[in-house]
């Protein structure tokens, strides 16, 4: 079994999920997985997402004493500074206007270390999920060169950033701008990218939702999966992440093929060291 355990998973607590964790740590069990990470999502430092957070941290506590394979993390997407500040003034992104800038905004995540430690987290994924550089980008029609820049600059904030374990679904894109050919993603930044993970001795993770979403194309899954494994022979630890949503881990088994078909063998993929955990 090359897939051993699991670090990317939405319960009912995240927005976006409708799962619920003993549903979840059942089924990993049946699967043979060893260890499971909850990463509910945090995307902002309001009201709404920190309550979500509280009680994903409450019912990971809770449900630990039966299944203690049950690891409590944290999914963290880059949003635009001037955002975090007035959600930090107000409580609210009720009322916010982006200011006009002349130059790409800066990043920031919902909460510090510090502060999810004190919640009992014990590691993160960072991703990037919409661009965050201009005004009202999230309904900008862009060109495919302009987010694939933009996800580059999120990608290595996140590596650099002390907060973040894992380099989540490495050029995920919801409206899968290149999932016919992910070799429109130039040499030179994954270059860049790899080096930054080793540089911060950061892990890498291969999520099921990109390389086996219906948008993705059989050249794509190709690709991505190499793409991966070369990121693990140049020594960065490859971790799986199912990303579920919805249901389960449904697609464990082809993610099984698929990374075998590229050469991973059982003991490959990686769990989180205990020393990298917080």
């Amino acid at each position: 079994m090359i897939i051993q355990s699991d670090w990317h998973i939405h319960t009912e607590n995240s927005y976006d999920a409708s799962l619920p964790l003993k549903e979840i740590a059942e089924n990993a069990r049946k699967f043979g997985f060893k260890k499971i990470g909850i990463t509910d999502h945090a995307n902002f430092n309001d009201e709404k997402f920190l309550g979500d957070l509280n009680n994903s941290v409450q019912n990971v506590k809770d449900l630990q004493k039966i299944y203690p394979e049950i690891v409590l993390g944290v999914e963290l997407t880059p949003i635009e500074k001037p955002e975090f500040d007035y959600i930090e003034k107000h409580g609210t992104r009720d009322g916010y206007i982006p200011p006009i800038c002349d130059r790409p905004y800066d990043i920031e995540l919902a909460q510090t270390k510090e502060q999810l430690m004190s919640m009992g987290v014990r590691y993160a994924i960072g991703g990037a999920h919409w661009r965050v550089d201009v005004p009202y980008a999230k309904n900008l029609q862009s060109d495919i060169g302009t987010v694939i820049n933009e996800w580059y600059r999120q990608q290595i904030w996140l590596i650099c950033d002390e907060r973040v374990t894992i380099l989540g679904h490495p050029w995920y894109n919801g409206k899968a701008l290149w999932y016919d050919d992910f070799s429109v993603i130039p040499k030179g930044m994954n270059a860049d990218i790899a080096a930054a993970l080793k540089e911060n001795k950061k892990y890498v993770e291969c999520n099921e939702g990109v390389l086996c979403s219906e948008k993705t194309s059989e050249k794509f899954r190709i690709q991505y999966a190499e793409f991966m494994r070369e990121l693990f022979e140049m020594g960065i630890p490859v971790t799986y992440g199912s990303d579920s949503h919805i249901h389960y881990a449904q697609y464990h088994t082809e993610m099984e093929k698929i990374l075998a078909s590229v050469g991973f063998k059982p003991g490959d993929i990686s769990g989180i060291a205990d020393t990298d955990l917080w």
